[in-house]
C-alpha cells in the first residue's frame, strides 16, 4: 500500500474543520456496503468524506482511507487492484473522491462490491450523475444520495 496516500489522508482528517455538520451524515446508513453521494460542484462532497472519516476512524486509522480519483497514481491503476492491495493491508472503508475521473469506474466498483466482501466503499460524483440508469452494473447494490446547498 502506498505510504504516500496514509499521508495525504492523515494530512486532510486532521485538517478538516466543517464548522457545520451536515445532517446527510446521520440519514445514511454507513453499514451498506456501497454508498454514493452525489452533488453539485463546490458543495462540499470532499469535506463531507474527511468529516466522516475524522467523525468515525480518527486520522491515523489505518481501517480508513480517503483517495481522489485526481491523482495520477489512478491514471494506470484500476480502483479493484488498489483496492485489493488496501483490503490486503487491513483496509475496511475506502473513500473515493470525484470517481468519474476513472474510465470503467463503475465496472470496477462492482469488481470491488463482488471481490472483497468486507470492504464499504463511500464515493463522490457529480450531481447529473445517473447512477443506476447509466450504470446498470451498480443496480441494486448502491445506495445514493444527494448533498445539497446550504440554506440560509
Amino acid at each position: 500500500m502506498e505510504e504516500a496516500f496514509f499521508r495525504t489522508h492523515t494530512y486532510l482528517v486532521e485538517h478538516t474543520d466543517a464548522p457545520v455538520r451536515r445532517t446527510l451524515m446521520d440519514e445514511i446508513d454507513w453499514s451498506d456496503r456501497l454508498i454514493g453521494i452525489k452533488g453539485t460542484r463546490g458543495v462540499g462532497k470532499s469535506t463531507f468524506l474527511l468529516q466522516y472519516a475524522k467523525e468515525h476512524f480518527g486520522p491515523t486509522d489505518r481501517k480508513c482511507l480517503y483517495v481522489n480519483m485526481n491523482n495520477f497514481y489512478f491514471q494506470s491503476r484500476g480502483i479493484a487492484d488498489f483496492a485489493g492491495d488496501f483490503v490486503r493491508h487491513g483496509g475496511r472503508t475506502l473513500l473515493i473522491d470525484q470517481v468519474f475521473k476513472q474510465s470503467d469506474w463503475s465496472k470496477e466498483l462492482r469488481k470491488c462490491y463482488d471481490l472483497y466482501p468486507e470492504l464499504r466503499i463511500v464515493f463522490t460524483g457529480s450531481s447529473v450523475m445517473r447512477l443506476k440508469e447509466e450504470n446498470p452494473e451498480l443496480n441494486g447494490i448502491v445506495k445514493s444520495y444527494n448533498l445539497r446547498g446550504f440554506s440560509f
